[in-house]
């Protein structure tokens, strides 16, 4: 987050309490749920997500916001949705999401009438009375605000959240961690040759795939952190995007 915009980040919530609309509420709604009505509530949301597994916590109405830092005037803006919010948990990757649905047929910038984000290890999150802010991975995506009428409900969300996040956290910490000595099953050995990157094939049979300095074990995980890492390079990014130009047509 830029200097500004974290300056937003931490003040936004006071400074600009007078803008956020008076929302009447009925009283706390993120209890815990009936059994019978949080399987109303996983089969509606398997509609959209045939993956959804769980509710790991829901609050019946928030206002999104988005912090705007370019141009003249930044500063937070109403993101033309208010609606139940959901932190769920699905069978497949990505593990966990944030929700927001729209209550009303409002569509967002993006085209998509529904905010989903999903929860990763990089977020940045603060919370203030009535506020949860937060910054996802993706460099282009805008800082989000929710705001709740009763700070109770915040309180709660926040609490689901640190937890979601340090358990997705210590998992990622696991894998990077506890890295075998040996190449798993379903890993890639790959072996520099010049300017080009050789799949060797044959490495599996003499045991482990260290016998070449040039040679480098190729997992998931570790792929999708160094995709992850190159996604937050600026001077990737301006390379990639030179290149683009270089591409098109003139």
């Amino acid at each position: 987050i830029s200097a500004q915009g974290r300056s937003f980040l931490f003040r936004g919530g006071s400074s600009l309490r007078s803008s956020w609309p008076e929302l009447k509420s009925s009283g706390s709604s993120l209890n815990r749920m009936q059994p019978q009505e949080d399987t109303k509530r996983v089969q509606r949301l398997q509609e959209k997500d045939c993956e959804v597994e769980s509710i790991v916590a829901h609050s019946k109405f928030a206002v999104v916001y988005f912090l705007h830092q370019d141009g003249n005037n930044p500063g937070w803006r109403k993101a033309n949705l208010e609606g139940p919010v959901y932190i769920v948990r699905r069978r497949s990757q990505p593990r966990y999401q944030l929700w927001v649905l729209q209550q009303q047929n409002n569509v967002l910038p993006d085209g998509q009438s529904d905010l989903i984000d999903t929860l990763r290890a990089g977020w940045e999150l603060d919370c203030q009375k009535n506020y949860v802010f937060y910054k996802v991975e993706e460099t282009q995506a805008k800082i989000r605000g929710l705001w709740f009428h009763d700070d109770a409900e915040r309180q709660r969300m926040e609490k689901s959240l640190e937890g979601v996040l340090s358990e997705i956290r210590n998992s990622r910490d696991q894998i990077v961690d506890e890295r075998p000595t040996k190449a798993p099953a379903d890993a890639h050995v790959v072996q520099a040759s010049g300017n080009h990157m050789v799949q060797d094939q044959h490495f599996s049979q003499f045991g482990s795939p260290a016998a070449s300095q040039d040679s480098v074990v190729v997992t998931k995980a570790s792929l999708r952190q160094a995709l992850h890492a190159l996604v937050d390079d600026e001077s990737f990014l301006n390379g990639v995007m030179q290149k683009l130009k270089e591409k098109s047509p003139q």
